[in-house]
């Protein structure tokens, strides 16, 4: 990528800079907020498995006491 310059009066020199450690500033927050919510994302995706999976075996459970109780014994 070609290097262009860039031409900006000295006067507002410091005010761009300013500007620049602002947004620097803004895009971390953005970047730790983001990591935040991936975070809480993957604890809820966990708990979500296991509750399918306790799903999962109580719906097995249950298909057994329905066995026991409605199936003609030999």
């Amino acid at each position: 990528m070609e290097k262009m310059s860039l031409f900006i009066k000295i006067e507002n020199y410091e005010d761009v800079l300013d500007l620049m450690t602002v947004i620097k500033g803004k895009v971390n927050d953005i970047k730790s907020t983001f990591s935040e919510i991936r975070q809480i994302k993957d604890e809820e995706d966990t708990k979500l498995e296991v509750w399918k999976k306790n799903m999962e075996v109580i719906e097995g459970k249950l298909g057994n006491v329905d066995r026991v109780l409605f199936e003609p014994e030999d």
